[in-house]
């Protein structure tokens, strides 16, 4: 796996939770620092050889992320609506990954079945 891949998916990762963060109290610094670092990690994703995993499996990670530090908040200081915003952007991650999976699953299946044709 290329580790250039590899560092910008850490990147995007912590950009989306940076921005997450922010959202939640309210800091547009945090925001614009978080939405920052995802562009730029995708920008480096963007170079760098493939790696073989969806981005769609990225960003749904970073949406579970999100969604689970929303919830956490949400819980901490007693408000339904964060707590259920949260929620919701946890399933809908789940749901993004799930998808970017099948993805990977078909395109590895379809280069398995290049490699070795019948005969």
């Amino acid at each position: 796996m290329n580790m250039d891949r590899i560092t910008a998916m850490g990147h995007r990762l912590r950009g989306a939770a940076k921005s997450g963060a922010g959202k939640l109290l309210g800091d547009a610094k945090l925001i614009a620092d978080g939405d920052a670092e995802q562009a730029d990690a995708k920008a480096q994703s963007d170079l760098a050889p493939p790696v073989g995993m969806d981005p769609d499996r990225i960003d749904g990670i970073g949406h579970q992320l999100r969604g689970a530090m929303k919830q956490g908040f949400g819980k901490l200081v007693g408000d339904p609506m964060i707590e259920a915003d949260g929620s919701a952007e946890r399933s809908a991650g789940k749901l993004q990954n799930e998808a970017g999976s099948a993805r990977d699953e078909l395109r590895d299946a379809k280069e398995m079945t290049d490699e070795h044709p019948k005969r």
